[in-house]
């Protein structure tokens, strides 16, 4: 049996990568944003998210892995939509302050 401290420094690596994921991943989505901004774009796609998770989902192995991240990713893609909104937001005050 690996030692418990093995293991949890096995769990801190992996986390650490998964912040470092997150944080490319949201910086991703401002430029996304920007996108969105230039072209009229809305910041909702359900389409697009429902496919996401159809296809992430189809990854696991089992039901309960595959509800995991089902729910994992629709916290990252519900946070990467408040990001995008508070941008557009951001733009928008800027616009209204240059008129």
């Amino acid at each position: 049996m690996e030692d418990l401290m093995k293991l949890r420094e096995s769990i801190d690596e992996i986390d650490n990568e998964i912040v470092r994921l997150y944080k490319e991943r949201m910086e991703i989505s401002k430029h996304v944003a920007e996108y969105k901004i230039t072209t009229g774009k809305k910041v909702f796609d359900k389409t697009r998210e429902d496919e996401k998770l159809e296809k992430l989902s189809a990854l696991a192995d089992d039901d309960f892995l595959r509800h995991g991240i089902v729910e994992l990713f629709e916290q990252i893609m519900s946070t990467s939509r408040k990001k995008q909104y508070q941008l557009m937001g951001l733009t928008l005050k800027i616009i209204c302050l240059l008129r």
